[in-house]
């Protein structure tokens, strides 16, 4: 294959996610916290490096931030990234209406996993 030539791979992994809970719901809540969580996390952690950096060369903007009004242009950019946020959150969802249209099943996944450990 040379360089011009693109390859198409999926977004999401063929075949259901294994579960841990008798109600399938639970295990979707469960990734869904996650990715909040994971959200949160990545959030804090880098204004925490904005505020360390901002405080170690001496800047206070404590009143420009509470002041701030954004432009037509930042609540667009913004909107776009809360909607993708929203996306990952509930991409558990998305997959399962992806799996249903290809017509993959829980059983389908099951048997393809105790075929693939019987192999060895």
């Amino acid at each position: 294959m040379n360089k011009s030539q693109k390859v198409n791979v999926p977004q999401t992994a063929k075949g259901h996610r294994p579960s841990f809970f008798d109600d399938p719901v639970n295990d979707k809540i469960i990734s869904m916290i996650t990715s909040i969580v994971t959200e949160i996390w990545v959030n804090r952690e880098r204004l925490d490096t904005i505020e360390t950096i901002m405080e170690e060369k001496g800047l206070c903007l404590n009143e420009e931030i509470e002041n701030f009004k954004p432009s037509q242009k930042t609540l667009e950019k913004r909107e776009n990234m809360r909607q993708e946020l929203l996306d990952r959150i509930f991409y558990i969802f998305q997959e399962e209406v992806e799996d249903t249209a290809r017509g993959d099943t829980k059983e389908m996944y099951e048997t393809a996993v105790n075929i693939s450990s019987n192999a060895n």
